[in-house]
């Protein structure tokens, strides 16, 4: 599938009228074929017809690709992703590197985008079940701590969204939850409405964003850690295969002090992972070079 119909199709799903999610199913309906291999646009496509019939028929529907993944050595925790840019109100000149969209190369990370932005709008319910079934598992039935970072790709894309999501963590303490966000005028919102978030929340501000200049107000709250941004050294760089003279050009961009993040998340400090970090990190400036 070729960006323009990636977009066009995330488009839709986040329109919540019967027609759209339709034409979603029309467009996978003619290229779908179930005899393919599993990592094929064309198979993946015939794997959420019966989701996307369900939607149409007003049923709740049955998920066709994991609503939350096991990260690995990298992200080596929980993980939950929606389609981005069409999810992402503050996008600003980050559209430009956003590196989400490099998934959509990849048919099932792209379907399952493409089917948590149908459940988000439609049937919230069928993703906080799908976390309380991990929740179930032998590995964290027992843990007081799990990590867990909401939005790998996608952002919160509504009030109404966000409130499902806190309301939803305020109840499960047990998870431990960060991310990065551009969508703070919706957090600015909250906090005018007298509406706080659970204490197991940790927002990153991020930037190039079109609410950049909410940052310093925002920081004010106790449960934001800091600001959290990219740099350009001039190419686009790993930051787990960073030179000495590629993190002094990072520091030398820095506006402050800076915490240069090394690209692995669960090992990035010998305290956990610095941008959940509240007690060392708070209010220090983490950056990572566009890669």
């Amino acid at each position: 599938m070729n960006r323009e119909n990636a977009l066009k199709l995330a488009n839709l799903a986040i329109d919540t009228n019967k027609e759209s999610i339709q034409a979603i199913y029309n467009y996978c309906e003619s290229i779908a074929d179930i005899n393919t291999d599993y990592r094929t646009w064309t198979n993946a496509a015939a794997k959420m017809l019966p989701f996307l019939q369900s939607v149409i028929d007003g049923k709740k529907p049955v998920p066709v690709f994991e609503i939350i993944q096991e990260g690995n050595g990298k992200l080596p925790f929980l993980c939950y992703s929606s389609c981005p840019v069409v999810n992402c109100p503050g996008a600003g000149e980050c559209k430009i590197y956003c590196y989400s969209l490099r998934a959509w190369r990849y048919p099932m990370a792209y379907f399952r985008q493409l089917q948590n932005t149908i459940l988000e709008r439609n049937n919230f319910e069928v993703i906080t079940a799908a976390i309380l079934e991990q929740l179930q598992r032998p590995k964290f039935k027992n843990k007081k701590k799990i990590d867990f970072r909401l939005y790998v790709d996608g952002d919160f894309p509504t009030y109404k969204i966000l409130d499902q999501w806190l309301n939803f963590l305020a109840v499960n303490p047990q998870l431990a939850v960060y991310g990065y966000s551009k969508s703070l005028h919706l957090f600015q919102e909250r906090i005018k409405a007298g509406d706080q978030w659970p204490s197991n929340y940790v927002l990153n501000l991020s930037n190039g964003g079109l609410y950049d200049s909410l940052h310093n107000e925002l920081m004010q709250h106790v449960q934001v850690r800091g600001k959290f941004y990219a740099v350009s050294i001039g190419r686009k760089v790993k930051p787990q295969k960073l030179t000495l003279a590629e993190r002094a050009k990072i520091r030398k961009q820095a506006e402050n002090k800076v915490f240069i993040c090394p690209g692995l998340c669960g090992s990035c400090t010998s305290a956990g992972h610095a941008c959940g970090n509240l007690d060392i990190f708070k209010n220090k400036d983490i950056v990572i070079p566009i890669h």
